[in-house]
Order: structure tokens, then sequence, then C-alpha cells
């Protein structure tokens, strides 16, 4: 099985954080695939988070070319004038960054050239909510129910 993975997804792969293990156990399952624009948006993350001292420069280095090596093996859906015509009527119908629309557009693009489901991993709620709508499984589902939410100290609902 193909899943596609945005760079919020991807980028768990280099930094420890909620959902790294879910995101390392999706990849380690089959085959994976992104956007060529996720080499860019995991770099630019490493980068700013090293930056902001949560990551020192050995482990940015580090994390950085394992992402080189793992681009070379992921199935990369290139940025075409096709997915750029979708990713722009995307923008119109939901409330979506450009650089989530190219992601959901690729994933829509690998999708029907597959002909087959390809869940779309990501952890960004608008994009999965646009994803959702737009006929992708999505995986993993981070969404916190009302009833954690509303856990007292003592481990008792409200």
């Amino acid at each position: 099985m193909t899943r596609y993975f945005d760079a919020s997804a991807l980028a768990k792969r280099y930094v420890r954080e909620r959902g790294s293990t879910a995101v390392r156990r999706l990849l380690a399952a089959g085959r994976a695939a992104t956007s060529r624009l996720s080499e860019v948006e995991v770099a630019s993350a490493l980068i700013r988070r090293t930056r902001e001292g949560a990551l020192t420069s050995r482990q940015r280095d580090r994390s950085l070319t394992k992402l080189r090596a793992d681009v070379a093996v992921l199935a990369v859906v290139e940025l075409t004038p096709e997915i750029v015509v979708t990713a722009t009527r995307l923008l119109q119908r939901y409330q979506l960054r450009a650089g989530d629309a190219i992601q959901l557009a690729s994933a829509l693009y690998l999708h029907r050239e597959l002909g087959v489901s390809v869940p779309f991993v990501v952890f960004d709620d608008r994009l999965i909510n646009a994803a959702r709508s737009e006929g992708l499984a999505v995986e993993p589902v981070r969404r916190v129910t009302q009833r954690r939410r509303s856990m007292s100290r003592d481990g008792r609902t409200r």
C-alpha cells in the first residue's frame, strides 16, 4: 500500500514529538510518497528548530542527511501545471495555506494516477478536513476526544 505523507507528517520522522512513532511505523509499513515541496518544507522546519534552540546544529545536519537519503527512495510527486491548477481550486474551496494546497493536490493526483485508495498521512486539522472532504482516507487521526478534554485532575470525567 502506498501512503502519501505531507510535510507535517514527514517532519515527525526526524524529530521526537507527538506522532513520531506512528509516522515511523507507517513509513516502515509500505511504500511512501510525498510532494517535491516536502523536501524544502521539512528542511525549513529543521533549520527553524535549530534557530529556536530545539535542535543542535549536529542534530539538524544528521536529520538533513537522513531527509536527503529518504527523498531518494520515496515516490516523489513533482510540482506540475496540473497540480498547480488543482491546488488553486483547493485554495478557493478551503481555508488552506499555499503549501497545504499543493500537498493535498499532490495526494489527489497520486490517488487518481494509482487508481486505488492512497491514505493521506497528515497532522494539520484544516488539511485533514479538506482531505476528507475531497474523499481521501486520512491517518493517523490525532483528534482529542471531548471526554479526554474534560477530565478532572483526579482522572474522572466531568
